[in-house]
């Protein structure tokens, strides 16, 4: 084929272009209940490609600091937070993007619930060393110093690392599931406070991984809360509402956002850069932050 045939030069011309740029916004560290440090995860989403990720642990900003510490000019760090909250009778969880990581009210607040978090913490300890468990207080400490907030999955860390058992998951089956009753609930804030909270700090809201089994009316209640995004780009395995949600996103007149939820290694499907969304859906966040702050 001749060299300067049109389709020759098209050809060389989308060689030369690299990926398009993406964004996976919704990540966890050591801050909470991921297995990687912020400095961690912000190499391997240089080794992903990645053009901007949002660090998203659970009620806590605590691991935004040291990640953008550790970025460089190829990757932009959002701070961002995933919230506990309350919706129909319901945990959700509510993401929280581009907030001001020094907002005295969303940080005070945020404490709060982890301190919760940390008695529950504790709670469990004691019970399974009543049931005979052997979990020797200098490992329950260590585990207590790694993170800011703590969830059943530090419990269950403790207890394969005690050799109670072999995995994660035989914890939660064989220890944690039939304790749940005896513990205290989890701090969940109304998703609307949460709401009024995170743009009382600057940001953007998402409804973090929506329950398929939400209605339209609910979906119209929360636009009504003033939410500002669905996570749709999520690994939700063989039968995605992915498209569902999207159509839901643009009937409310809410954004996208998406990411791939991870805490560690494993699962694969689930490791940083597997689920993002494009940078035009960034930049369509970004204006709904300047539109409201006019």
């Amino acid at each position: 084929m001749p060299r300067r045939d049109p389709f020759t030069l098209l050809c060389g011309h989308l060689a030369r272009l690299g990926p398009a740029p993406r964004a996976d916004l919704h990540i966890h560290t050591t801050a909470s209940d991921g297995d990687y440090t912020p400095s961690q995860v912000v190499a391997l989403a240089r080794q992903a490609g990645l053009c901007a990720i949002a660090i998203t642990d659970h009620d806590t900003l605590a691991g935004v600091e040291e990640a953008r510490s550790s970025i460089g000019d190829e990757l932009e760090v959002i701070p961002g937070v995933e919230i506990s909250s309350r919706f129909a009778n319901r945990e959700v969880h509510l993401l929280g993007y581009f907030v001001r990581t020094d907002h005295e009210e969303l940080n005070a607040t945020l404490s709060a619930v982890c301190d919760q978090r940390r008695e529950r913490f504790r709670t469990f300890v004691s019970l399974l060393r009543a049931r005979g468990g052997s979990l020797p207080e200098d490992r329950a400490a260590l585990v207590e110093q790694a993170s800011v907030s703590l969830g059943r999955r530090h419990v269950a860390e403790l207890l394969v690392a005690c050799r109670a058992v072999k995995t994660r998951h035989e914890a939660f089956t064989r220890f944690l599931n039939p304790l749940m009753k005896q513990v205290p609930s989890k701090k969940l804030l109304p998703v609307e406070e949460a709401i009024q909270l995170v743009h009382a700090a600057g940001g953007v809201t998402s409804l973090a991984h929506p329950s398929a089994d939400f209605t339209d009316d609910q979906f119209a209640e929360l636009r009504g809360f003033g939410l500002d995004a669905l996570e749709a780009v999520y690994p939700w395995g063989r039968h995605s509402p992915a498209t569902r949600f999207r159509e839901l996103a643009a009937r409310f007149g809410l954004l996208i956002t998406g990411g791939s939820d991870c805490h560690g290694p494993e699962p694969a499907h689930r490791r940083i850069g597997s689920h993002a969304i494009t940078s035009d859906e960034l930049s369509a966040l970004r204006e709904r932050i300047t539109c409201s702050s006019r």
